[in-house]
């Protein structure tokens, strides 16, 4: 799994990963010292969210 974020301009997904050694295996590209990214097609990623419920008391 892969943080994504939609690109405005070309409605691609864009996948982050500091993983080096996954990021090599899925062809990302290095965007930073520690960073990786890759920009993929929106039907190709399946879009999972998860919510955890926290408390203030």
């Amino acid at each position: 799994m892969f943080p994504a974020s939609q690109e405005r301009k070309t409605g691609k997904v864009l996948l982050d990963t500091t993983n080096t050694e996954l990021a090599k295996r899925m062809g990302f590209d290095r965007t930073d010292k520690y960073m990786y990214s890759k920009s993929v097609e929106r039907d190709e990623v399946e879009i999972i969210e998860e919510r955890k419920p926290y408390s203030l008391d």
